[in-house]
């Protein structure tokens, strides 16, 4: 019964000393083990001082317990303090890792759209068809004041300016101060430009004069390695800068292609040297006329023009001369007869003009005006003074051909007989 009153009274002091500090629990057991003492030295002596002794090192051994169970609980919360700052680092690495993957996902959406809307544009030839393509994916996913193409003259002059801005449509203006010297700040440089309020950029000094503005992005256009246009936009923020390069990029692309497409279609239908139609396109627009005379019932006239004595000019000045000859001739036939009349070079030194609604005494009146404006005129090329004259052979639509071979083998039996009454005339 005694053993199990002392075990009981060893856990009580055990618990009680885990409670209190080493100074108490050693007074608690040094007045238990007194009252023990006291009761029990006399009937059991040795088990007696054994319980005492044991008693009294169990606050040292609660204490020591203590300790090391603090010292474990201060390492595990900081142990516990590091793995939640970490796992809050990586939380929040985590959010932007996220965040920023959003943010490429949004951005290369918008960059397949501007990818697509490129495709769109590179399916047109026309100038006005990717310029309307191009305005309006850009009034759609950009913020801006304004955007302005320009269009440059022999890489200097500005021949034309269309303006973009948002909720307006495409209009062509006139160019102003900002756009001159924005224009020749292209041609000086030759590569993009990108400015902002921020920056001391010589540019910006330069164009901050003239106009305020808080960003500025200008594209040079060019066309078989010259500059042939300029595209800036003002304060479109800097978030949007490298999307608005890549659809700029493109557009460039689509504009060189569309001045080659234009110089191609103007090269099939004009002649290099004297500008005139080519004799393809003279006949496509004779047939044209021709079937717009049946339809209104009207006249047309055709005139064949040959120079006399072209060849033994050139075999004496030489090509280079003859060309000049040509391209004088070209210009003062064209200088002589309206818009809606057709001039084209027909061979080496002969021309044909097609007269719209003329009938054959207008045709006779024409023709001696171009025959005496060309004997008069005097041509000047490199160190040679040269004149000339030209026989002009003329049929007119229905009188002597309803379709287009019956009226030029009927214009050049004129011509023929015009040459051999001696030339320099009208038959």
């Amino acid at each position: 019964m005694k053993l199990l009153i002392y075990i009981a009274l060893s856990m009580a002091v055990l618990l009680l000393n885990y409670r209190i500090s080493l100074g108490k629990g050693l007074f608690i057991s040094f007045c238990i083990s007194l009252f023990i003492l006291i009761q029990n030295v006399k009937a059991q002596p040795y088990e007696t001082i054994v319980y005492i002794l044991f008693m009294n090192t169990v606050p040292f051994i609660t204490d020591r317990f203590k300790k090391d169970f603090d010292a474990c609980k201060k390492l595990m919360r900081a142990r516990f303090e590091k793995v939640k700052s970490s796992y809050g680092e990586l939380s929040k690495k985590d959010r932007d890792v996220i965040e920023s993957n959003l943010e490429m996902e949004k951005r290369l959406h918008h960059i397949l759209s501007l990818y697509e809307i490129s495709k769109d544009m590179s399916g047109c030839l026309l100038f006005e068809d990717i310029f309307n393509i191009f305005s309006s994916i850009l009034k759609k996913s950009f913020r801006f004041r304004i955007c302005r193409a320009l269009f440059l003259r022999d890489s200097r002059d500005i021949e034309g300016a269309y303006n973009i801005e948002t909720g307006h449509r495409i209009h062509k203006v006139a160019p102003d101060n900002f756009d001159r010297e924005l224009a020749a700040i292209a041609v000086e440089t030759k590569k993009a430009v990108s400015l902002s309020s921020q920056e001391g950029d010589v540019s910006l000094r330069r164009l901050s004069v003239i106009k305020d503005f808080e960003s500025l992005i200008s594209i040079p256009l060019f066309a078989e390695g010259k500059i042939a246009g300029v595209l800036y936009i003002e304060n479109i923020p800097r978030m949007y800068f490298d999307n608005f390069m890549i659809l700029s990029s493109q557009f460039a692309i689509q504009f060189q292609k569309a001045i080659l497409y234009k110089k191609v279609q103007e090269m099939s239908i004009t002649d290099s040297l004297t500008g005139v139609s080519t004799r393809r396109y003279f006949l496509d627009r004779f047939k044209e006329e021709l079937r717009r005379s049946m339809r209104h019932k009207s006249s047309a006239s055709l005139l064949m023009l040959d120079l006399d004595h072209f060849k033994e000019k050139n075999d004496r000045f030489g090509h280079l001369v003859g060309d000049v000859i040509l391209k004088e001739v070209a210009d003062i036939l064209t200088s002589d007869l309206r818009e809606i009349d057709v001039i084209g070079r027909y061979g080496g030194e002969e021309f044909s003009i097609l007269l719209s609604g003329t009938d054959k005494k207008e045709a006779i009146r024409v023709s001696e005006r171009i025959r005496l404006s060309i004997e008069e005129a005097i041509f000047k090329a490199y160190d040679e003074t040269v004149t000339t004259t030209v026989s002009i052979g003329i049929s007119v639509f229905p009188d002597d051909g309803v379709d287009v071979e019956g009226l030029i083998e009927s214009a050049d039996r004129a011509l023929y007989k015009a040459k051999e009454s001696g030339r320099n005339r009208v038959c």
